[in-house]
């Protein structure tokens, strides 16, 4: 059994607020006085010190007001890939969660102790280890699995064990079913629905010819099938689809076929930059150049290692994060000062971040994380919510996602010529 470990990355919470906390009055009786007192003097001295009682008791009231009310434990439970194709996801999710444990201790008085639990990529390895947690860890709460099939398998699992249940990364929109009640998921990672259209604005424009590059796994599938049902809505066609297995060394006959249906607008479903290297890097081999390439955040993870300038130009990202900005930039430096290289995977980091400080936020109101109705209670009532200076106002109060179905608040990005993520603005 693995036993909740202690986060490093907390060193740097100051010993003030403890110190405060821990300071008391000293208080000291002179026998021979008290003897000598007359009763009038002993009456005088005790409605003094009530007195003095209740003024000390509103002046802690004041200052509770500004600081955490008290101090509070909750165990979370870490699922994804720590071992198989995927590690980064696991890696990259559990260290987003970690970087957020100091803010919370000192922001809401809440201490978060981490069990981790390896999947292996695996939907039965993850069941298996999601019922550990939660029978045998008695975890308070759930972090992951952190891709779509995993989560998939346990989604029914977690719901019946009636835990908080913040899911981070996985994105399939069949993982959180919105008409469960009570429902204990909470997303903190755009639905591959929202994504999707997004992406269909800029696939479908007239006179395009769309195809569909996909990871044969839980993300790409989900991706596909919720591309084409979007097709179908909207009276449009995919021309063709070529899914592969994660790590497939050539791609090149399927860029072919691609390349042969007349595609000349192309959509990368897959879950990992280095898969999508793989096929730009066919595709710049049989001299197809579509006019429209589009991809998710899943790109960064290796791409622009693996891919050349020429292979990148003009592959667009849209994301309902500016990931120039403060938040999600500034966090991926803190990241990097903190474990000394840069994120794999930033979209994992930044969700699991905000999953923590949503949750340490929860706990703290619930005052007690073994009081799972009122935690969740809490998570559907946070008003506002400060993840690295971006505020979410009300993130559950109508559905059970952090981010908007609104395509114009979203952002457009590509890759400059030195392989840096630049913002282009929004849509449109």
């Amino acid at each position: 059994m693995q036993r909740a470990r202690s986060i490093r990355v907390a060193a740097f919470i100051t010993a003030a607020a403890l110190l405060a906390s821990a300071c008391g009055d000293d208080e000291s009786t002179d026998d021979a006085d008290a003897e000598s007192a007359t009763e009038e003097t002993v009456a005088d001295t005790e409605e003094a010190e009530a007195t003095d009682a209740e003024s000390a008791s509103d002046t802690t009231a004041a200052e509770d007001t500004d600081a955490p009310a008290a101090e509070l434990t909750a165990t979370v439970g870490v699922v994804g890939p720590k071992s198989g194709v995927a590690p980064h996801y696991f890696v990259d999710s559990l260290r987003g969660f970690e970087l957020a444990v100091p803010i919370v201790e000192e922001r809401y008085g809440v201490t978060l102790e981490i069990i981790e639990a390896d999947d292996e990529g695996s939907p039965e390895v993850a069941s298996r280890e999601v019922q550990r947690l939660l029978n045998e860890e008695e975890v308070d709460a759930l972090l992951g699995p952190a891709q779509s099939g995993p989560a998939l398998q346990v989604a029914e699992i977690i719901q019946r064990a009636g835990r908080p249940w913040l899911l981070s990364v996985a994105a399939a929109d069949q993982i959180l079913a919105e008409d469960i009640d009570p429902n204990w998921g909470f997303r903190f990672q755009n639905t591959n629905q929202q994504a999707i259209d997004v992406t269909a604005d800029l696939l479908f424009e007239e006179g395009n010819t769309v195809g569909i590059f996909y990871s044969a796994e839980g993300y790409g599938q989900s991706n596909l099938e919720s591309m084409k049902a979007t097709a179908e809505a909207r009276g449009q066609e995919i021309a063709a689809e070529e899914g592969f297995e994660p790590g497939t060394p050539d791609l090149t006959s399927a860029v072919r076929r691609m390349q042969d249906a007349g595609v000349n607008s192309v959509f990368f479903a897959v879950s990992n930059g280095s898969d999508i290297a793989t096929l730009v890097k066919a595709m710049e081999q049989v001299g197809f150049e579509p006019t429209t390439k589009i991809a998710t955040v899943t790109i960064q993870n290796e791409f622009t290692d693996l891919a050349t300038p020429e292979q990148w130009d003009g592959i667009q990202i849209p994301d309902p994060r500016d990931l120039t900005g403060e938040s999600y930039a500034g966090l991926m430096a803190t990241y990097e000062e903190t474990y000394g290289e840069p994120p794999l995977v930033g979209a994992a980091v930044y969700p699991s971040y905000s999953a923590a400080l949503a949750y340490g936020q929860a706990v703290a109101a619930a005052g007690d994380a073994t009081d799972y109705d009122g935690v969740r209670l809490a998570l559907e009532g946070i008003e506002e919510l400060d993840v690295n200076g971006r505020v979410f106002e009300s993130p559950f109060a109508t559905d059970r996602t952090i981010y908007d179905n609104s395509a114009a608040s979203w952002y457009i990005h590509i890759f400059d010529e030195n392989g840096e993520i630049v913002s282009i603005g929004h849509p449109g």
